[in-house]
């Protein structure tokens, strides 16, 4: 039986949309071949990328405006919105690494053979 995505929630829906790493092949197992046809289909496979990436720069841009902003309202009451600030701060770093290995992942892709 074949399963729809709008079956399986909105989280993997959002994963789908926002993580690429699952259009990817592992192309470090098997045999030579099977090793050559994944390496081939992953590369024809990060023309997505840079998508992915746009996405992530976006939304990491919305998180950085979003913690300098909790940041300077929360400089009077600093207890107050300490949790909002640490969420934004937190989610920054991780889109920024996600970032990083997207970059890196089309650059190999890219420019080596």
């Amino acid at each position: 039986m074949e399963t729809n995505n709008d079956d399986r929630g909105l989280l993997y829906l959002l994963y789908l949309y926002l993580i690429p790493f699952w259009l990817f092949r592992d192309a470090s197992r098997g045999d030579f071949l099977l090793r050559e046809q994944n390496y081939r289909y992953n590369r024809e496979q990060r023309k997505y990328l840079p998508g992915y990436l746009l996405k992530w720069t976006v939304l990491c841009a919305l998180l950085l405006t979003s913690y300098q902003s909790v940041h300077a309202l929360g400089a009077g009451y600093p207890s107050v919105l300490w949790a909002v600030e640490m969420f934004a701060g937190i989610s920054f770093a991780i889109g920024a690494a996600l970032m990083a290995n997207i970059a890196a992942i089309w650059g190999y892709l890219t420019f080596v053979d």
